[in-house]
């Protein structure tokens, strides 16, 4: 037990020897001599320049404690960067033998940093190298050349003899009005930014209150283009300093944002974070309950990553609850374009399930609602070299909703119009830069390599009603191929493959198409408001062109079709009619138009369409019908809404309509009937006779009926002639005859 006692004597022995040289310090040592030699060695060490005017205070027991008010801070001949009117430190004694840090408050009040870089890139708080090696003691022992260059932070870091970290017990960290500068030269910025901090109960592997707010300001050098941030942090803070990992729960983040180059200001925003857990050592970041609300979004998710800082890999789901996406438009001051449908882009949500690497991002399932439209999306990318896979399913989209409205007559008229006066102007001087333009840009599809697949079910496009819409397309290269692409509409189905070749500054398309069973009247009638014909359609043919501007693709248009409709009508056309018009208007008859019906039906009607560098036309049109037969050909124009039509009907008598006299030589004749006009034209009014044509065909007739009835006079009369003639020979052989019997 001896030890035990001399142990107790060393220690009293060394208490009051402590006692004895803290109480010498507080009543014999100067604070001014202090803040001098404090200065110098600042100075001498590390090239620092303090400025301290207000006084020091201190106190030694039980607390260690420093207070310094007025206090600069400069790095070399540059000005001060650092400043602060006061600053307070308690740090308890006994604990120390512990082996524990115990402060009962560290605290800073209007702490000033102004931070600058210059254009070379320096900053004021880095230190020229030859400054330095200056500072740098002459006696330095030199570094053996066999020793690792990092063997004296392994020494300190790693191993059995590794210093344990000291317990600390902070009860407050406190950070009051605190004024940072950064101006940045080189990029022409600047920054201020004022916060405060606010730490309490700070103890390893415990959780502390954290609260700090921040409005940081955002400017060029002149003041200008500013954007401000406003933000309040509060928490719980958890550090495990011999695991490396520290925790913050019940994180919240409300922010404010404010600037003229912002669409709206201000813009608010708050962020909560139910668990965040950082484990260092492993690089494991989780994050759990995050929740954002901003704009009226309020958006949930859950996101892990690992390896954060050598091989991040990453995992996330993201869920946004029912928002109303005008309204968020409207709150950025971003005006949405004329919409048909003024219900339409109000209702948005969606979740998505997100995995990937550095090289690689893999989203799937990604689930989003949009109005009345529901998109299921994969995606799966790589990012260097930049390829992806992407499918879309999606049903019930009606893409007319999102369109401008339809023009009324006046709007049309008026914009005719206008565009008549454009088109003058234009052409009085060099042609529009419009038609000049290019179409794709070609760099953008070399650079394009993946896949795309679509999938919809009832796709509503310019009101064509689209039951399924298939399609596979794949970019490499420069070359796109659609392989193919399969819509169901209207009855029927529509096959398409096609090849765009961007290799070249001259591009090239090439399209083949099958189109089987469409009902063509609802189609027309959706797609161009036109009804004035109907049947099932079947179409085949190709179709290439080249080029990058509208005129030169028109220019190289090529192609053939084959039309085939079947069980068909011209509605509101009605042919025979038409014919027999012509018919009375060359006898000057009239007819009754109630004696017509208002339709044209017809058996087949085949026709080919035959471009050749952008010119349309259909020889050879057939339509066969009860009672008529039918040949035509001319232009019909989709984009002016025109046609221009001739047809040669041929009736077969009163079997059809019964209004009008046919007798057995007009069945046998080819009566020209003239479509021309606008789609939007009176039906009724668009097909009519071909007065000089019929003129010209009854003449024809007249001429025929003339030299049928001189042919048939000659025959007459040669008959009458051969019949005297043997009448006479008869009466000269009975004279004989009689002469004959006289003489015997």
């Amino acid at each position: 037990m001896k030890w035990l006692k001399r142990l107790g004597v060393a220690m009293g022995v060394l208490l009051v020897l402590l006692m004895a040289i803290l109480a010498y310090v507080m009543f014999f040592v100067n604070s001014d001599s202090f803040k001098t030699e404090l200065q110098k060695v600042a100075l001498e060490k590390a090239d620092i320049h303090l400025r301290i005017d207000g006084d020091i205070q201190w106190s030694f027991f039980p607390w260690l404690g420093l207070e310094l008010d007025d206090i600069g801070v400069a790095i070399g001949k540059d000005p001060e960067i650092l400043q602060f009117d006061r600053a307070e430190f308690g740090l308890a004694i006994l604990p120390l033998l512990k082996h524990t840090i115990q402060v009962d408050r560290v605290r800073l009040v209007n702490l000033k940093a102004s931070l600058n870089v210059d254009k070379s890139g320096r900053g004021n708080w880095q230190r020229f190298p030859e400054a330095d090696a200056a500072s740098a003691p002459d006696t330095a022992p030199a570094a053996s050349s066999n020793a690792p260059a990092s063997s004296g932070y392994q020494a300190a870091s790693s191993g059995d003899n590794a210093s344990s970290i000291p317990n600390i017990e902070l009860d407050s960290l406190e950070i009051d009005n605190a004024q940072v500068t950064y101006i940045d030269e080189k990029t022409q910025q600047k920054i201020d930014a004022t916060f405060n901090v606010n730490l309490s109960n700070v103890q390893w592997d415990k959780a502390w209150p954290m609260v700090m707010d921040a409005v940081v300001k955002q400017s060029d050098l002149a003041g200008k283009n500013t954007l401000t941030v406003s933000s309040k942090l509060t928490g719980d803070l958890t550090v495990f300093p011999n695991r490396e990992v520290f925790s913050l729960a019940n994180a919240s983040l409300s922010t404010e944002l404010q600037g003229d180059a912002l669409p709206a200001s201000p813009l608010k925003a708050t962020l909560a974070i139910k668990q965040l857990d950082m484990d260092v050592p492993q690089e494991n970041l989780f994050m759990d309950g995050v929740s954002v609300d901003a704009l009226g979004v309020s958006a949930s998710a859950k996101v892990q990553l690992y390896q954060v800082l050598s091989n991040p890999q990453y995992t996330a789901s993201l869920s946004i609850g029912e928002f109303n996406p005008r309204k968020v438009l409207q709150q950025l001051n971003i005006a949405l374009p004329d919409m048909a449908d003024d219900s339409a882009l109000t209702k948005a949500s969606g979740d998505v399930k997100i995995e990937g690497s550095r090289n690689e991002l893999v989203v799937q399932p990604m689930s989003l609602a949009l109005d009345d439209t529901n998109l299921q999306v994969h995606v799966v990318t790589e990012l260097s070299p930049l390829r992806w896979d992407v499918n879309v399913k999606g049903n019930n989209l009606n893409l007319d909703r999102y369109l401008p409205p339809e023009a009324t007559d006046s709007e049309s008229k008026q914009g005719e119009k206008q565009a008549t006066k454009e088109t003058t102007a234009s052409q009085a001087g060099s042609t529009t830069s419009g038609a000049n333009e290019e179409l794709v840009p070609l760099d953008l599809v070399r650079s394009l390599y993946g896949h795309v697949g679509l999938a919809f079910t009832n796709l509503t496009v310019k009101k064509l009603q689209l039951d399924n819409v298939d399609l596979d397309a794949t970019m490499a290269n420069g070359m796109v191929h659609v392989s193919p692409a399969a819509v169901s509409l209207y009855q029927g189905s529509a096959t398409l493959k096609a090849t765009y070749d961007a290799r070249t500054n001259t591009p090239k398309l090439s399209v083949s198409s099958r189109v089987k069973g469409i009902e063509i009247q609802p189609l027309l009638k959706d797609f161009m408001d036109l009804d004035k014909l109907s049947g099932t359609t079947s179409l085949t043919g190709e179709l290439s062109s080249k080029g990058n501007q509208v005129d030169t693709l028109m220019a190289n248009l090529n192609g053939d079709f084959l039309a085939e409709i079947n069980n068909g009508a011209l509605v509101g056309v009605n042919l025979t009619k038409s014919v027999c018009q012509g018919i009375a208007a060359v006898r000057k008859e009239s007819l009754k138009s109630s004696d017509f019906s208002a339709n044209t039906p017809f058996e087949t009607m085949d026709f080919p369409i035959h471009i050749v560098n952008g010119k349309v036309s259909t020889p050879g049109l057939t339509m066969t019908s009860v009672g008529l037969s039918v040949t035509g050909d001319g232009i019909v124009s989709l984009p002016n809404k025109s046609l221009d039509y001739q047809v040669n009907v041929a009736v077969a008598g009163s079997e059809l309509d019964h209004a009008c006299r046919v007798n057995e030589k007009l069945t046998k004749l080819a009566f020209p009937i003239v479509c021309k006009g606008q789609f939007s034209d009176d039906p009724a009014s668009l097909c009519r006779p071909d007065i000089k044509g019929f003129g010209n065909i009854f003449a024809e007739l007249a001429k025929a009926e003339l030299k049928d009835k001189l042919d048939a006079e000659k025959a007459r009369l040669k008959e009458k002639k051969d019949a005297k003639i043997d009448e006479a020979k008869e009466k000269l052989q009975e004279k004989l005859k009689d002469k004959l019997k006289n003489l015997f």
